[in-house]
């Protein structure tokens, strides 16, 4: 009785380590935010950028690993680097396109509708051409998802206006 209990909690262990039920989560959502948060970006900014979320990587051994990184890709100049060496206003539209992108995925995957969404500020550091683009964006996340509304903090004037 022992030994099977002892081989139960080694496999919940295993389940819940690096190798388990979380990365593998993860792995699987990976594609789905990502497909998600294109289209927002494309529906949004037209097809300049595209994301590609890696949980994975190789190295210099030519063994995988596990990581988490974020690359943006400018499709007119072929550009790709981490979302970490994007300017502010450009990191800003693609951090909103992943979150969205993660609130409309986890409301599709529960099969519950969600009527709000909530944002903190984002906009500060967008010129006012800038701002008019990140709304629209969440217009399309809104339509998307099938969400009423969004809670959105500002202390910017031009956007309590086109909220």
């Amino acid at each position: 009785m022992a030994n099977e209990e002892k081989e139960a909690w080694a496999k919940i262990e295993k389940g819940y380590g690096n190798d388990g039920i979380i990365p593998l989560e993860i792995d699987d959502s990976g594609p789905s935010i990502e497909a998600i948060a294109n289209k927002l970006l494309a529906s949004t900014f037209g097809s300049q950028f595209t994301v590609k979320i890696n949980t994975q990587d190789i190295d210099a051994k030519g063994k995988t690993y596990e990581t988490f990184d974020i690359k943006v890709m400018n499709v007119e100049t072929g550009e790709v680097c981490s979302l970490g060496d994007k300017s502010e206003g450009q990191k800003i539209w693609v951090e909103d396109a992943i979150t969205k992108a993660i609130s409309l995925f986890n409301a599709e995957r529960s099969g519950k509708q969600y009527k709000t969404l909530f944002t903190d500020e984002r906009d500060g550091g967008l010129a006012a051409e800038r701002k008019r683009e990140f709304f629209q964006l969440k217009k399309v996340a809104l339509a998307e998802g099938g969400f009423v509304s969004e809670f959105y903090i500002s202390h910017t004037p031009t956007a309590w206006d086109m909220a």
